[in-house]
């Protein structure tokens, strides 16, 4: 038995097997590209015999990256170490650390996180004497960020905006560069730089990469394109998988027009097809098909299994919103009965703030929940700041690290003492903490206070250079105060032992990392934190998932909800006026979809409140592209299938939930019937004789006698009891 071909189907045989030239791998949802991938590379190591140093395979997530790595040792039985498998972030942070002296900055660079980025801008903006009441760093951050790669473009923008990004981006490259640190924009801009620049190093890594692979092609943006295309050499030995379906990131720049690129700027390419889906039944996939033909100009083809046609679809309408989710609830609660796991479910919407009724429910029923996209471990305060005392330590010329400890724990140095020792810095051209021991203008106390701050990081370069990493992180929260400052904090234990967690990182990267001394190693994991700081990692425990669909790319479960699936919501309504956009709701539907194993349900309402309004919504017109054959349909929607009388038994069957809507959109109404006694405030008590519609007569005593009104004005109050 050939372990790396027998059980691929013939697409995807063809994919590992073709291996001169350019090829494109198109790949719908579930096709098994990871498989594919993972068994190219296995067999250009094992069967061509290229080198593993020789291969480049790039793919979006540290995760995808780690998961390919396992899957290559499994298939090779040897280590991976040594092979470029990683994302386009940490490729270009290897690249750089070798060759970024070519443009000003050393080889110890750190890289700053969009955390970091934010309160760069806030400190440039202060320098500037911009008033933050009058710009949010965090809305000119996109701005100052976009024009990293296009300078010029500052020319579009108009004034004020045009004004204050002529201040804050160059002063923010240059704090950027003078502390020798880059962000993640640097990572792409500074290695396309060198790429294109230096003719030899060019040259170096094209003769090292004979052949590249790139996963999720679809979500590349215009520099990682360019990347790709500096990288191959003249046989263009690049392999890509993608899926135009599933480009659903436009907003973060993804160009979902690369792959046609492609097409163009590479010979010939070979294109094939993995249209074979491993995940869902055909019920789902035939769905699926059926939302995305809506799509034109796309490479057309469609998803198939061999796992059965499966259940029926299920679309649910409620009457109100708390209808759509008392009736997911009820489902999921069926569901356990039935076998299946909470973490086998997750429910998937368009926009965050659908998530709320949920939440409530869940917790008022005590269903276990998560919502997909809470802080993550290399994002959270104490993490931060032990990593910002350990870029100091072994580059004291991080201003921007400086500036983040030196009253952390507090110890008196305000802000005005740091503004003064950075005005102090900015006349001689020094660093914060070279200025701490030469300046001359800060006041005595400050001065004591910030000598005992630099006398302990100095103190901690020495301790590093006796001690190993886990004795370090020890010494380093004791000596620095951090300990102290969380035996005081409720949640200290608990920041504590997320603290102690980077001991295990560091135990981990002496056995990865070959490094020449400890400050090198060090440097390395510094590096390593920055790049996983914007991904998040969620507990594999028996919890139900909430999150948007953008969250749920690449995620599979046995029982999918697609809720709100509205005109306005889903699509949302901005997408009305622009067909690109349109395209990518439609895209992100199917991405839903097709994260579906066993069952999908399908739900909406006939009204909920939206920013405190009631609102009617029709049914989104993605929803109205599957055919009625696949669903089947529930709630007011078998209105359409079944008579008045059927429908309003099994839909009025549930008394809770009728009076759950009645209170909480009725709020406003009198429910009044004949008998019912009121107070009005101009003419007193009455009593109702006859309702008709929004209309009711009162009789009321002398001299006002019957009167019509209107039932729910608000003059009209129903007495209790009456």
């Amino acid at each position: 038995m050939d372990r790396l071909l027998d059980d691929l189907n013939e697409a995807q045989r063809e994919a590992v097997l073709t291996i001169e030239g350019p090829v494109m791998a198109i790949a719908g949802a579930g096709s098994g590209k990871t498989s594919v991938l993972t068994r190219r590379i296995a067999y250009l190591i094992d069967r061509a015999g290229v080198p593993k140093e020789n291969l480049l395979a790039i793919t979006f997530t540290n995760k995808a990256a780690n998961e390919m790595k396992t899957r290559i040792a499994q298939l090779l039985r040897t280590s991976t170490r040594g092979m470029w498998v990683s994302t386009f972030h940490s490729m270009c942070a290897r690249i750089l650390r070798e060759h970024i002296e070519y443009l000003g900055y050393t080889r110890h660079f750190q890289i700053i996180d969009d955390d970091d980025v934010t309160q760069m801008i806030k400190i440039v903006m202060r320098e500037q004497g911009i008033d933050r009441k009058l710009l949010n760093p965090n809305r000119i951050k996109p701005h100052i960020l976009s024009l990293k790669a296009d300078p010029a473009r500052i020319k579009a923008y108009e004034e004020p905006l045009a004004g204050y990004l002529r201040k804050l981006f160059p002063l923010y490259q240059k704090r950027l560069k003078d502390n020798n640190l880059v962000d993640f924009e640097d990572l792409l801009i500074l290695t396309k730089q060198i790429l294109t620049e230096q003719d030899d190093v060019r040259r170096y890594y094209q003769a090292q990469f004979q052949y590249l692979l790139v996963d999720e092609f679809q979500d590349t943006n215009d520099l990682q394109y360019d990347l790709i295309r500096l990288l191959a050499n003249q046989q263009e030995n690049v392999f890509i998988v993608g899926d135009e379906d599933q480009s659903i990131y436009a907003f973060r720049g993804a160009n979902i027009a690369n792959i046609r690129r492609f097409q163009d700027d590479f010979t010939d390419p070979s294109m094939i097809l993995l249209e074979q889906n491993y995940r869902s039944t055909n019920t789902i996939l035939e769905a699926a098909n059926q939302v995305i033909r809506g799509n034109k100009d796309r490479i057309e083809k469609n998803l198939y299994s061999t796992r059965g046609e499966g259940e029926k679809i299920v679309f649910y309408k409620g009457y109100t919103d708390y209808d759509e989710v008392e009736y997911i609830t009820d489902t999921i609660r069926r569901l356990r009965s039935e076998g299946y796991r909470y973490k086998e479910m997750a429910i998937l919407y368009r926009t965050n703030n659908i998530s709320r009724l949920f939440e409530e429910t869940f917790i008022r029923q005590h269903i276990p929940y998560k919502v997909v996209g809470s802080t993550s471990f290399f994002k959270r305060k104490e993490i931060k700041d032990i990593v910002a005392y350990l870029r100091l330590v072994i580059n004291p010329h991080d201003d921007y690290s400086f500036r983040r400890v030196v009253n952390e724990p507090r110890r008196g140095i305000g802000a005005k003492s740091v503004e003064r020792l950075a005005d102090e810095a900015e006349r001689l051209d020094r660093s914060l903490f070279e200025t701490v021991s030469e300046g001359e203008e800060l006041p005595r106390t400050g001065q004591r206070r910030l000598n005992s701050f630099k006398e302990l990081i100095e103190t901690l370069q020495a301790d590093l250079s006796k001690q190993d990493f886990n004795t370090f992180i020890d010494t380093l929260i004791e000596k620095s105060g951090y300990r102290k400052m969380l035996e005081d904090d409720e949640q200290g234990d608990i920041r504590l032992e997320n603290i102690y967690e980077l001991k295990t990182m560091f135990k981990e990267a002496e056995g990865f990392y070959v490094a020449e001394d400890k400050e090198t190693l060090l440097t390395y994991v510094l590096e390593d934190i920055a790049l996983k700081s914007q991904e998040e990692e969620h507990a594999d425990s028996d919890v139900l998932s909430l999150m948007t669909v953008h969250a749920a790319k690449g995620l599979e479960f046995r029982v999918v909800f697609v809720v709100a699936l509205e005109q306005g919501l889903f699509p949302l309504h901005r997408s009305f006026e622009d067909p690109k956009q349109l395209s990518e709701e439609r895209r992100l539907l199917y991405v839903a979809l097709t994260r579906a194993m066993d069952r999908l349900y399908l739900s909406n309402a006939r009204q909920r409140r939206w920013y405190g309004e009631l609102v009617n919504n029709l049914d989104s017109e993605f929803v109205r592209a599957i055919d009625k054959s696949l669903l089947k349909l529930e709630g007011l929607n078998r209105k359409h299938a079944e008579n008045e009388a059927r429908y309003t038994k099994d839909y009025n069957r549930s008394k809770g939930i009728r009076q759950r809507r009645e209170s909480l959109y009725e709020k406003d109404e009198n429910a009044l019937d004949h008998g019912d006694k009121i107070n009005h405030a101009v003419f007193g008590e009455g009593v109702v004789i006859s309702v008709s519609g929004e209309q009711c007569k009162v009789a009321f005593s002398h001299p006002h006698g019957i009167k019509t009104l209107m039932k729910n004005h608000p003059s009209i109050t129903k007495k209790a009891g009456g």
